[in-house]
């Protein structure tokens, strides 16, 4: 087919590509969509720097306390394959102070999404420079208590566990 047969077969592959993302498939369509391209690209570096600071919240620099979930959605962002999900919780913090309503966006693996149901109790370690953002320690919240129904397989179930 040659050089330029290939460039124009390569060519509607991305524009295919490009139209069943829902972006712009044109020269100039491409480049008006540019601001957008940046606040998308704003917006994942956002949420790096804030699961790096989560990070460091559940590695020690965070205070203990129990999240309360009163609701929970998907905002339409993703992180590799993990969903954002906007929390709204009631956090009373193990040092006794009064407890408070906080509302912030989490990266959520998809085995813990059953978890984040209205409700539902979250071990998290609070941030003491900004007592509105928390980081959710998994660990602790599989020991609050048992989990909700259908975020474990029952017996017998693909990836159940066995009783020894």
């Amino acid at each position: 087919m040659g050089l330029f047969g290939d460039w124009q077969r390569m060519y509607k592959a991305n524009q295919r590509h490009l139209e069943q993302q829902g972006k712009p498939s044109s020269f100039f369509g491409q480049i008006a969509d540019i601001p957008n391209q940046m606040r998308e690209a704003a917006d994942n570096t956002d949420l790096g720097l804030r699961m790096s600071r989560h990070l460091q919240l559940t590695n020690g620099e965070g205070l203990p306390a129990i999240a309360i979930v009163d609701g929970s959605w998907q905002v339409g962002t993703y992180a590799n394959t993990s969903p954002v999900v906007r929390v709204t919780a009631r956090v009373e913090r193990a040092d006794g102070t009064e407890p408070y309503v906080v509302t912030c966006d989490h990266v959520v693996a998809a085995m813990h999404m059953a978890r984040m149901q209205p409700g539902s109790k979250l071990g998290v370690m609070v941030d003491p420079l900004n007592p509105a953002d928390f980081a959710i320690d998994w660990i602790r919240t599989g020991q609050l208590g048992p989990p909700p129904p259908g975020s474990v397989p029952g017996p017998g179930a693909p990836g159940a566990r066995r009783e020894i």
